[in-house]
């Protein structure tokens, strides 16, 4: 994609994944042009929004029914895995802080051999979710009726959702028949930026209230048919500035077919955002949710407060003596302290236990990659700075 056309349509999005510790060179050397673009294009900000518009070949597919079971009849219903697989362990293992070695791409030194960056990356813990303390603390919020939505010749099933106001998670699946070929994923993207889209294939979809980070289930995945967990900060929060529309009883997953392959497409296109001739197919399915899950506020006088639910949480530090910008860097820390005295590390310079994090102008977005008992929550420390309930 030309960088011209980049800067122009996504010229106000936000710097998505700081916490995987890599410098801005090194993701430039590990991540093309083409990857930033798939990912940027389903950040749906205001301005985003208003040029799919005008696409004009929209065709919603709304889903009529809405179920919301019991958290333990849902449990059971995946051999006991949901929650434990989207907040637990299963299928995941600890990770220490390691570093891996990348090969930057098109550069040759002197005597021949590739140019390579040694990166440290940060080490990631993984618990084992508590059935019962998962079915208390997510209760009815969860939304399980199928949604079966296709875009080519591939069908990506929404089967889950829980929100909050702050976050979304929603659990899919990507089918298809000789091999689900839209999306690039491995063990280290789920461990960093997580699985992105294939700029060689021709359709595209994200979820438009949210930005987030697709987690692949490789334990549960085969070549035909992925597993799916993507970890996304509400865009009416994320984007507030922009006027994006809050969540109320559904959230849409945007699908995109073209006539040529995504890499082709950028190539021919004649002039910047004209994506009209390319597509062929644009479909909006309309995704059940249920309620919101409640939230805690802990404060501190200094830096403003932090809203905190069972999935997600936000820093803002606008209500504090010391107004923070864009505060989200390597070395920002956020801990979690409960009463009996245990601590969750969410982040910090080595470590990133996170489901997916951003940061925003006055502070940051963080879903959790375990479930957090507010009721039962001590203290939150940022950057040294105790924040309390009340």
């Amino acid at each position: 994609m030309e960088p011209e056309f980049k800067n122009d349509i996504f010229e106000n999005d936000i710097s998505i994944e700081e916490f995987d510790h890599i410098t801005d060179g090194v993701e430039d050397h590990v991540f093309s042009d083409e990857y930033q673009s798939g990912k940027e294009t389903i950040m749906y900000n205001a301005r985003h929004k208003a040029f799919i518009s005008k696409l004009g070949v929209k065709a919603a597919a709304a889903a009529s029914v809405i179920a919301i079971a019991a958290p333990f009849a849902v449990n059971a219903a995946t051999g006991g895995e949901l929650f434990n697989r989207i907040w637990g362990n299963a299928g995941k293992d600890t990770i220490e802080s390691h570093s891996e070695v990348f090969v930057e791409e098109g550069k040759i030194r002197d005597d021949g051999t590739p140019v390579t960056y040694e990166v440290t990356m940060p080490g990631i813990e993984y618990v084992e979710a508590d059935p019962e303390a998962a079915a208390r603390l997510i209760g009815d919020k969860i939304t399980t009726e199928p949604v079966v939505c296709t875009v080519g010749d591939t069908t990506v099933t929404v089967e889950s959702v829980v929100r909050d106001g702050i976050g979304i998670v929603a659990a899919y699946t990507i089918e298809r028949e000789g091999g689900v070929n839209c999306l690039n994923y491995s063990q280290l993207d789920n461990e960093s930026k997580g699985a992105w889209f294939n700029e060689d294939s021709n359709i595209l979809f994200g979820f438009e209230e949210g930005t987030g980070k697709i987690w692949v289930d490789l334990e549960n995945s085969t070549d035909d048919k992925l597993c799916c967990y993507e970890y996304m900060c509400d865009n009416s929060v994320l984007f507030a500035a922009s006027g994006c529309t809050p969540i109320t009883d559904h959230i849409t997953l945007m699908t995109w077919e073209y006539t040529v392959n995504r890499s082709e497409m950028y190539v021919e296109m004649p002039e910047k955002g004209d994506y009209d001739q390319f597509v062929r197919a644009h479909n909006e399915y309309e995704i059940p949710v249920a309620g919101k899950l409640d939230t805690k506020v802990f404060s501190s006088g200094t830096y403003g407060t932090a809203e905190i639910s069972p999935i997600a949480m936000v820093w803002d530090s606008t209500g504090g003596t010391e107004i923070k910008g864009e505060t989200l860097r390597s070395e920002t820390s956020l801990k979690i302290t409960y009463k009996d005295g245990s601590e969750y590390l969410v982040f910090d310079e080595n470590t990133s236990s996170v489901g997916y994090v951003c940061g925003t102008d006055t502070g940051f977005i963080v879903l959790f990659n375990r479930l957090v008992d507010i009721d039962n929550i001590a203290e939150i420390t940022i950057d040294g700075e105790v924040f309390t309930a009340g």
